[in-house]
C-alpha cells in the first residue's frame, strides 16, 4: 500500500481546535497531545491508550499510523474471520441477490403464502447488517486506527448507496478492494478506482452513458462533490464529455472516464461480464459492449 507522509497536514489537524484567530497556541503536555491526537487521528482513546501514545510520542504514533502495513494488526484480523460477508466474492453476493429477487416475486405471486420474508433474503439482510457491524469492530479494535478513519472518510466522500440494485451486492467487494487498499494512498488512483467500479458505475447511472444516449449524474458527481467542487470552473461540456464513452478521454484526465467498463455493463436479459463478474437481471435495452451479444458467456472486451 502506498502512503502519503504529510506532517503539515497532520500538525494542522492537531492544532486547528486549539488555537483561536490571533491566540498563541497552548503549551500541550505529552498527555494532552496525545488525547488530542487519538481524539482527531483516531476513534478517540482506549483504556490505557492515552499514557502509551505519550510515551511513544506523538509524532512518532503518527509516524506508525502512516504506514500501516507495518503495524500488527492480529485481534482485528481474527475478528474480521467472523463476518461471512467477507468469504464471499461478488458473484456469489449477485447469485444471492438474484435468488432473493426470485423468492421475493414467487411470494407475492402466491397470495395465499406466508409472506415472511423467506431464507434467502433473511439471509442477505444479515449479511448487509454484517457490513455495517465490521465497520464499528474495525473502528474499535483495529491498531490501524488512522487507516480505518480514513476508510471511513473516503467510504463517505464516494458514497454509494447500499439499497439502489445491485449495489446490494457490489458494496461489499467495493468497500474491501476498491475503497480500503487506496484509502492511504493516491488521491488520483483512489479516483479511478470509483470511477471504474461497479458499484460506482450503478449507482450514479453511468453504466447508462452510451454514444446516443449521455446519462449525466456520475459526471456532475464526479467534477461537483468527488473533484473540483461546485464553483470548480468546469463547464457543462466539460460535464459531457466526462459523460460520454466516446468524449470522454477528451476531458481533464484519465479520472473523468470509466468508458472502458461503462461500454460492457450489461443492458438486456442475459448474463454478461461487468469488471470481473457476471451479472443476470432486466434491463431491456440492449448490450452497450459491442463484443457482447445476449448470449456471451465471456468477458467484455475493448
Amino acid at each position: 500500500m502506498k502512503t502519503l507522509v504529510v506532517p503539515p497536514l497532520v500538525t494542522a489537524l492537531l492544532l486547528a481546535a486549539s488555537v483561536g484567530a490571533g491566540q498563541q497556541p497552548p503549551v500541550l503536555t505529552p498527555r494532552d497531545s496525545a488525547f488530542h491526537a487519538l481524539n482527531r487521528l483516531a476513534y478517540g482513546p482506549r483504556p490505557g491508550e492515552v499514557e502509551r501514545v505519550a510515551q511513544e510520542g506523538v509524532m512518532r504514533w503518527i509516524d506508525r499510523q502512516l504506514a500501516p502495513e507495518q503495524i500488527a494488526d492480529g485481534d482485528r484480523a481474527a475478528r474480521e474471520r467472523e463476518f461471512r460477508v467477507l468469504h464471499y466474492d461478488r458473484g456469489d453476493l449477485a447469485q444471492l441477490y438474484l435468488d432473493a429477487q426470485r423468492e421475493r416475486r414467487e411470494r407475492k405471486a402466491d397470495t395465499t403464502a406466508d409472506q415472511t420474508p423467506g431464507p434467502v433474503e433473511q439471509q442477505g439482510r444479515r449479511l448487509a447488517g454484517q457490513l455495517a457491524e465490521l465497520a464499528v469492530v474495525r473502528a474499535t479494535i483495529s491498531e490501524r486506527q488512522l487507516y480505518e478513519v480514513m476508510v471511513d472518510f473516503w467510504t463517505n466522500h464516494f458514497n454509494v448507496f447500499l439499497g439502489k440494485g445491485a449495489d446490494r451486492f457490489l458494496l461489499p467487494d467495493y468497500v474491501e478492494h476498491v475503497i480500503r487498499p487506496h484509502a492511504l494512498g493516491r488521491f488520483e488512483d483512489l479516483l479511478i478506482a470509483t470511477a471504474e467500479s461497479p458499484a460506482m458505475l450503478f449507482y450514479l447511472d453511468n453504466w447508462e452513458s452510451v454514444a446516443l444516449g449521455l446519462n449525466e449524474n456520475y459526471a456532475r458527481e464526479l467534477l461537483e462533490l468527488h473533484t473540483l467542487g461546485v464553483d470548480g470552473g468546469y463547464t457543462q461540456q466539460d460535464v459531457i464529455n466526462a459523460s460520454s464513452p466516446a468524449g470522454a478521454s477528451s476531458g481533464p484526465g484519465r479520472a473523468a472516464t470509466s468508458s472502458s467498463t461503462s461500454r460492457c455493463m450489461m443492458k438486456g436479459r442475459s448474463r454478461c461480464w461487468v469488471s470481473g463478474f457476471r451479472l443476470a437481471t432486466a434491463w431491456t435495452r440492449g448490450f452497450a459492449c459491442s463484443s457482447c451479444s445476449p448470449i456471451s458467456q465471456q468477458p467484455c472486451t475493448t
